[in-house]
C-alpha cells in the first residue's frame, strides 16, 4: 500500500469522523434556562404590532411571455446555425465531389495515354 493512499484514507476518515461529530454535537446541544421566569396565565399575552412589509406581487403572465420570447429567439438561433452547418457540409461534399471528378478525369487521361504508348510503341531506330 503506498503512502500516498494511506494517507489518503486517514485524511478520508478523519474528515468523516469530524464531520459526523459536528453534526451529532450541532443536535445534540443543551440549553440551560437559568432564571427564566413563566408568565402567569391570567397576564394578557403580549400582542404583536409589528407589521411586516407585504410580498411583492408578480407578473407572471409578463414573465412566461417573456420566457416565450426567449424560447422562440433560441428556437430561431438553434435553426439558423443548424442550417448554417448545413450549408457548409454541403458546400464541401460539393467541392469534394468536383474533386473526385476532376481526379478521375485525369486518370482517364493518363490510362489514355498509357494505352496509346502500348498500341504505339516509341521506336528509336
Amino acid at each position: 500500500m503506498s503512502p500516498r493512499l494511506l494517507w489518503f484514507f486517514l485524511g478520508a476518515g478523519v474528515g468523516a469522523w469530524w464531520a459526523t461529530e459536528k453534526k451529532m454535537t450541532a443536535e445534540c446541544r443543551v440549553q440551560r434556562t437559568i432564571g427564566v421566569t413563566i408568565p402567569s396565565s391570567s397576564a394578557p399575552a403580549p400582542v404583536n404590532t409589528t407589521s411586516y412589509p407585504a410580498p411583492p406581487v408578480y407578473d407572471w403572465d409578463a414573465e412566461r411571455a417573456k420566457v416565450r420570447e426567449f424560447s422562440q429567439a433560441a428556437g430561431d438561433t438553434v435553426a439558423e446555425l443548424s442550417e448554417a452547418t448545413l450549408n457548409t457540409i454541403l458546400q464541401a461534399t460539393e467541392a469534394l465531389k468536383a474533386k473526385m471528378a476532376e481526379h478521375r478525369a485525369l486518370r482517364e487521361a493518363e490510362r489514355r495515354m498509357e494505352e496509346e504508348r502500348r498500341r504505339n510503341p516509341h521506336r528509336l531506330v
